[in-house]
């Protein structure tokens, strides 16, 4: 049996040199017999060395022509976004304790925002201390902008907040809260709000606060049909930072209408126009974009949201009813394409009463309503949770919204 001599037996990494075609050269010479396992090992090293040459041209070959420089120059661009996202949060403080300090100062002059399809935005502030339940912070001149318009949508958000504008091609757009006008909130008009420009035939979707996703673990798009489709925080990150998050659809008269950020434990909830409440745990959710609720023909989702254990679940009917369902109430489905559960009654549904707003409220929160002529009303959770309703002058809503404490 012949035996290796030390240096063949080493793993080598180095290229073949002039010394050690010398030793083998004398390895041959000594020992003959060793000649064929020398050839064997020579044959395999240079089909390591040649794969990774292929390799390294393979490399230069990208690097020449531009790709792995897109690649590394999208990497810091996303890591500069994020780095800017950050700052804007915290404003610069100093110190952790300084930051902390400044984002509970802003959270106390929040941002309200009226947004349409058309990408028409106005923005304005106003202070949480000492209101009072049903007052009139704003009114808005006219609803629509222009004729057969779907109605336009509420958003509140704190003034350090990130926006991100998505459009029913799946092309989004992000802005800093601050960077958009503060309009007057006596007789705002469409044609003094800020214009987030549609590109060709698109329409604004969605808008949703993003300058917080990376303590996230998932992005959940939702579809006016039902349709629902879980991005992982990393990869919606990528996306938010290319500018595209894709349409979420399968339908030609289908589009997006929420994006919800959420831990994967979370229960993701959804309700519908008619009252159908879904909810299933967001890790359960799919990957692709599958019908998870199936609405009637002219059903639509309204809102989704994740749920917390101690809140409650309200639901705002366009005439200003407010209903309440403890937690309890929801019961988690076990697949897709489920009825859901009705918290509105089929003989109220044949009537003709239809949700406008839902959300899981603590006695603490605060709403805003908006009406069909225009007016913005505030109200406090504990008011409706105990008169059930948002007062006896309301006859038509639009949209509903709650300013959560937490």
């Amino acid at each position: 049996m012949i035996k290796l001599p030390v240096w063949i037996k080493r793993k080598e990494n180095g290229l073949i040199s002039s010394d050690k075609i010398e030793a083998w050269r004398q390895e041959v010479e000594e020992r003959p017999a060793s000649a064929p396992m020398i050839i064997d090992f020579i044959s395999r090293r240079l089909k390591d060395l040649t794969q990774r040459n292929e390799e390294l041209l393979a490399e230069n070959i990208a690097l020449r022509s531009g790709h792995k420089v897109e690649e590394y120059e999208s990497r810091i661009a996303n890591l500069e976004y994020q780095l800017d996202l950050l700052k804007r949060q915290f404003s610069g403080a100093a110190s952790i304790l300084e930051a902390a300090q400044t984002v509970v100062q802003e959270s106390t002059v929040p941002s309200l925002l009226l947004y349409n399809s058309s990408g028409q935005v106005l923005r304005l502030e106003f202070e949480m201390e000492g209101i009072t339940s049903g007052i009139e912070i704003a009114r808005l001149a006219r609803v629509l902008s222009e004729e057969g318009q779907a109605p336009p949508r509420i958003l509140v958000a704190s003034a350090k907040e990130e926006l991100l504008f998505t459009f029913d091609s799946g092309r989004t757009q992000t802005m800093p809260v601050q960077a958009l006008p503060l309009n007057k909130p006596e007789g705002l008009q469409w044609e003094g709000a800020f214009l987030v420009e549609p590109r060709g035939l698109e329409e604004l979707a969605v808008v949703t606060t993003v300058g917080r996703m990376t303590l996230y673990d998932l992005c959940i798009q939702v579809s006016r049909r039902g349709y629902v489709k879980k991005l992982q925080e990393s990869f919606f990150e990528t996306c938010v930072a290319n500018g595209y998050v894709g349409t979420g659809v399968k339908l030609a008269t289908d589009e997006t209408c929420s994006l919800v950020l959420c831990k994967s434990d979370d229960l993701f909830v959804m309700v519908s126009q008619e009252g159908a409440t879904w909810c299933m745990e967001s890790k359960q959710l799919p990957f692709t974009i599958e019908e998870v609720l199936r609405l009637g023909p002219i059903d639509h989702i309204v809102t989704a949201f994740t749920a917390r254990p101690e809140s409650t679940l309200l639901v705002i009917t366009q005439n200003g009813k407010v209903l309440q369902r403890e937690m309890s109430w929801l019961t988690p489905a076990v697949s897709f394409k489920a009825r859901g559960q009705f918290i509105i009654s089929q003989a109220r549904r044949e009537a003709g009463i239809r949700v406008i707003g839902a959300a899981i409220a603590l006695e603490q929160d605060v709403g805003i309503a908006l009406h069909r002529d225009g007016k913005l009303s505030i109200h406090r959770m504990s008011d409706l949770f105990t008169s059930g309703s948002l007062g006896e002058e309301t006859v038509d809503l639009v949209d509903f919204m709650i300013l959560t404490s937490k």
